[in-house]
């Protein structure tokens, strides 16, 4: 929990225990601080409105900010990046990575699932082998870059799960001589569901690698950039080329959202075994999520800033506006024995009460306009550099934002009562009789 949500929660509890204090000790009190709200009606309405109005607008982007989150990461890691990797340090040291391989992965592999700690908490593990070369489909007389990728086909299921096979099928788990093309690679050679391609890549050993390969499938995984020169095999056949045991990454596919509870217990596992490998999280390799999270989140603060200080200017102009009307009531009841600090009591209950007020209707109205939104969904665009648009919903199931919907009101509610809670205990007795 950072300090800010920390700091605020400690501030709502000190409000709660004021008003229990009072519903308790002190029941006339809060009953005429509560009832006080109904002698304006109207701007009582229209307070409680607009504070209404500043909650379900920070509820449903909060919502839509949510789901948008967690459709982002979930194509993330099912994007062939998996919850967590594992690189040899000089993966990130050179552009080669024929010179950055995990040497022996089957045995890596192997030692990783006999981990009890470890195995408990894996759904998938996947070693990937990144290479380049030339592909040719010389009926067509086309030829062109492409950036291959070596899978293990049965993982890659769960791990390329978001990429869409628009024609053709998925790799097989017998035939290793079929390969799948991105949706642009294929358009770029012309090349059609069944025709045979020839690869020549630079292998591990300086030497050339060359292999005739069928055409088993055509996907698009949304990123235009990507399936203009992706090129996917099975492992073994990509070992077989580049003549090597070894992979370029090994992929970990969780069955719980765990990951650093897990990072930290496979970095122990690698420091027990003495292993030159290094982990990262699917967020450390992710660059383009994290300023994805960063632009949105700096949206929705200064979302919730400017509803804060709408509702501490409504809530502050509405208790200014009783006071000056409840000005000779003031003064009979300070007349009449009670306190400057009680009077100033009185009007932050009135203030926190309009706030729970709001925080209530907030919850409740952005509950109903959450439900009718998701029966249909909001079609959104393509993201930045992707070609396929999705369908948004608002999530109403995380608990922070549902605090943070009820908090956000009381709060600014009750801070906005301070300054005139205070003015009106101070009023001057015999010049406030005089009042008109």
């Amino acid at each position: 929990m950072s300090m800010h949500m920390l700091l605020t929660n400690i501030i709502i509890l000190v409000i709660m225990c004021f008003v229990l204090y009072y519903l308790l000790f002190k029941f006339r009190d809060a009953k005429f601080s509560f009832l006080n709200l109904f002698r304006h009606k109207k701007r009582t309405i229209s307070t409680t409105i607009a504070i209404m109005l500043g909650g379900v607008s920070i509820f449903l982007y909060g919502g839509f900010i949510d789901y948008s989150f967690w459709i982002l990461k979930e194509q993330t890691i099912r994007t062939n990046i998996g919850h967590v990797q594992i690189y040899n340090p000089k993966y990130f040291e050179t552009s080669n990575k024929s010179r950055s391989l995990i040497a022996d992965y089957a045995n890596l592999k192997k030692e990783i699932l006999s981990d009890h700690a470890l195995s408990a908490d894996i759904s998938t593990i996947s070693g990937q082998l990144e290479f380049s070369g030339v592909v040719s489909q010389y009926e067509n007389e086309t030829s062109s870059f492409f950036s291959g990728l070596g899978v293990e086909p049965l993982p890659s299921l769960k791990l390329g799960s978001f990429d869409k096979i628009i024609s053709g099928s998925d790799l097989s788990r017998v035939k290793t001589n079929e390969v799948t093309l991105g949706e642009g690679l294929a358009g770029t050679l012309n090349a059609n569901y069944g025709d045979w391609l020839d690869i020549m890549t630079v292998n591990t050993h300086g030497g050339q690698g060359a292999l005739s390969l069928k055409l088993r499938g055509i996907f698009s995984s949304g990123i235009k950039d990507y399936d203009d020169v992706a090129m996917k095999m099975p492992l073994a056949t990509a070992q077989k080329l580049m003549g090597t045991d070894g992979v370029s990454k090994v992929l970990i596919l969780l069955k719980k959202d765990n990951t650093d509870l897990f990072i930290n217990n496979l970095r122990h596992f690698i420091d027990e075994h003495h292993l030159p490998l290094i982990v990262k999280s699917w967020k450390d390799s992710s660059i383009f999520y994290q300023q994805v999270e960063s632009l949105l989140s700096g949206i929705y603060f200064f979302i919730k800033l400017i509803v804060a200080l709408v509702v501490i200017f409504m809530i502050s102009n509405a208790m200014t506006m009783n006071i000056i009307e409840r000005t000779r009531e003031i003064t009979t009841l300070r007349a009449i024995g009670l306190q400057p600090l009680h009077v100033s009591r009185l009007f932050l209950l009135e203030g926190i009460f309009i706030g729970t007020l709001g925080a209530i209707g907030s919850l409740v109205i952005g509950f109903i306009l959450a439900g009718i939104i998701n029966l249909h969904g909001i079609a959104m665009p393509p993201s930045p550099g992707q070609t396929q648009g999705y369908t948004a919903f608002i999530k109403i199931n995380n608990v922070e934002l549902i605090w943070l919907t009820f908090v956000l009101p009381v709060l600014t509610s009750s801070l906005a009562s301070i300054l005139p809670a205070l003015r009106a205990s101070r009023l001057n007795i015999s010049d406030a009789f005089k009042f008109s």
